[in-house]
């Protein structure tokens, strides 16, 4: 779950890199909006379950209440970032893509300093 999840978001920050560098040289026809929004949902579709699963994983009996507390805070910070991605809307797609981009590098960040800087490796030893 942990290479899955990680491989997701790293596959969703390049594709939202690759969009953002495209967004900012052309403007971009609808078609190829739709491309690019479509491949950032697959990986993306990923990393929700995946990291809401990895995070309850250490919580055995409180896994109810971290999940309440956890769908609430994804809401309320989802809410948030929506807006402030919403806002710096210009009649283009480069803002939007530059706020998958941006949380995609923030999520990176966290899950690096949450891992102790190692990626794809396992938690906990197989028993």
């Amino acid at each position: 779950m942990r290479r899955l999840s990680q491989s997701a978001l790293l596959l969703f920050l390049a594709i939202s890199l690759i969009w953002l560098v495209v967004s900012l040289e052309i403007q971009m026809p609808l078609w190829l909006f739709i491309t690019f929004f479509a491949c950032a949902m697959v990986p993306f579709g990923c990393l929700g379950a995946n990291f809401n699963a990895l995070a309850m994983e250490p919580l055995g009996e409180l896994a109810g209440t971290a999940s309440s507390i956890l769908g609430f805070m994804q809401t309320f910070l989802g809410g948030i970032l929506g807006t402030l991605i919403g806002q710096a809307y210009n009649g283009t797609v480069t803002p939007l893509a530059a706020g998958f981009c941006s949380v995609s590098v923030a999520a990176l960040l966290m899950i690096l300093f949450a891992e102790r800087g190692r990626l794809f490796q396992p938690h906990n030893p197989p028993v």
